[in-house]
């Protein structure tokens, strides 16, 4: 077995599923329920597509030493496709609250406070590994002036939105997986909220909101390279809120047929060469949207050992590329890791998957949820 047969990410989400049992049996999160359910499912089943790309992507590095893309169309779209589905999913729950408070005050303090405490901290963790990786392949030798090595963890600690720089001279896509470049567009569209709100809200964000949004927005396009495709999938994430709320689409929609429709669009969409096509993201609208409404793909959406690493997604995105690092170049070494075989291979990467998602429930519940439960705290005082 290859890391490129369709088998292969079957059995990883498989081992992903039973670890998920296991741990739940033992741990019990305490998160409150979501109010879109079948979207808390997706996530989990999202964040192990990024995960099963990127070992496709190792596989290759580790034999022939090029980080490139998977060669099957099927595995470049568990990494492309997975988050365009999580721009979507942003989008849809963000226009919802914007729906949901039309008529009241929306509170942008709390928002932004919760933003912040949501996707720093875990980002942050990650980069300190990431620093702490480099230290050590580096033989804790620091190769560039102190200039440029603060410069580079100062665009680091930026998100990466002004420049992705080298750190210490080491190319750090080895490390994290380059998962770090679709979180500026989760921030360019958390910041172009007060501007889409204009069009929604009774009561408009105050000016200085509004200000802020529009010097994101230009910074953005200046220092930031600007795919019009990821654009896209936040429109067609953001279609779904309105037809929830001025429409009964959901309640006639939500059945078997819908269910098909659903597996059908997911056929199609890996018969492209690439996500970032305006067909393509049309398909996968039409996917998200049925989900949006309710549909749970034969119920394998609102499962809850889904749920459970849909809870945990975002570390798992910050943190398996870390992981892959670690098992395939700290522990085995690169040396060993060029002489697998294809089976081999696999079987690493099996055993390495109920690591993948304890470490993403330990960053969970350690580093995420405090800091969640904190912007909570601050946001009702």
């Amino acid at each position: 077995m290859t890391s490129t047969n369709p088998l292969f990410p079957l059995i990883v989400y498989l081992i992903a599923f039973l670890s998920a049992y296991l741990i739940n049996l033992k741990v019990k999160l305490n998160t409150a329920p979501g109010r879109f359910e079948t979207i808390d499912g997706l996530r989990g089943f999202l964040a192990l597509g990024v995960f099963i790309h990127h070992s496709c992507v190792w596989q290759k590095y580790s034999q022939t030493g090029l980080w490139e893309g998977p060669s099957t169309y099927l595995m470049i779209h568990f990494g492309q496709s997975c988050v365009i589905f999580f721009f979507m999913i942003t989008s849809f729950l963000f226009v919802s609250k914007l729906l949901a408070s039309k008529n009241t005050d929306f509170n942008w303090r709390a928002f932004f406070i919760s933003r912040i405490f949501r996707l720093v901290p875990m980002y942050y963790t990650s980069l300190l590994i990431i620093i702490l990786f480099i230290l050590i392949k580096s033989h804790w030798n620091i190769h560039v002036s102190g200039d440029v090595f603060f410069k580079s963890i100062v665009n680091w600690g930026m998100f990466t939105i002004y420049k992705t720089p080298v750190i210490n001279d080491y190319w750090v896509v080895l490390i994290n997986a380059g998962v770090e470049w679709s979180l500026p567009y989760e921030w360019l569209f958390y910041f172009s909220l007060p501007i889409i709100a204009i069009f929604i809200l009774k009561t408009k964000p105050k000016i200085i909101y509004g200000l802020i949004s529009l010097f994101f927005i230009v910074f953005f396009c200046v220092f930031h390279e600007v795919v019009p495709y990821y654009l896209y999938a936040f429109i067609g994430g953001g279609i779904a809120p309105f037809l929830l709320k001025y429409t009964t689409l959901a309640q006639k929609v939500k059945n078997i047929y819908a269910d098909i429709i659903i597996l059908i669009c997911l056929v199609l969409i890996i018969q492209f060469e690439t996500a970032k096509n305006i067909y393509c993201i049309g398909i996968t609208t039409l996917a998200f949207t049925l989900i949006a409404l309710g549909n749970s793909l034969f119920g394998v959406l609102k499962n809850k050992q889904m749920k459970f690493l849909g809870d945990i997604c975002y570390t798992t995105y910050l943190l398996h590329g870390l992981i892959l690092f670690s098992v395939f170049d700290l522990i085995i070494g690169m040396d060993v890791s060029k002489g697998f075989s294809a089976t081999t291979y696999c079987i690493i990467i099996f055993c390495t998957t109920p690591f993948v998602v304890l470490i993403s429930l330990i960053g969970f519940k350690f580093v995420e949820k405090p800091f969640m439960d904190l912007a909570k705290k601050i946001n009702r005082s």
